[in-house]
């Protein structure tokens, strides 16, 4: 048997699909992230029924991710359809 293919089946097998995911957590930001300017990410958990869910966003030079350039926190609620809109500077 080919080993390409069989990697292949394996990986395709033992990772979980998109659709299975029950809930399903999302953030959404830019690409590139400046410094000093201003940025929205959206997070969201989909299909999510429990109570509040207490959301860390954490900004981490890039590459080494050894210091913490910016941390927010951030909380979903059925009131806010567990989805925010928030602003990082």
């Amino acid at each position: 048997m080919d080993v390409k293919l069989l990697f292949v089946t394996v990986v395709l097998l033992s990772s979980p699909l998109l659709t299975l995911c029950d809930p399903l957590f999302v953030l959404s930001a830019p690409n590139l992230l400046r410094v000093g300017s201003s940025e929205n990410v959206f997070v969201e958990a989909q299909d999510y029924s429990g109570g509040d869910l207490n959301v860390k966003i954490s900004v981490k030079q890039f590459l080494k991710k050894n210091r913490e350039i910016l941390s927010k926190s951030v909380t979903l609620t059925a009131a806010n359809s567990f989805q925010i809109l928030t602003d990082i500077k």
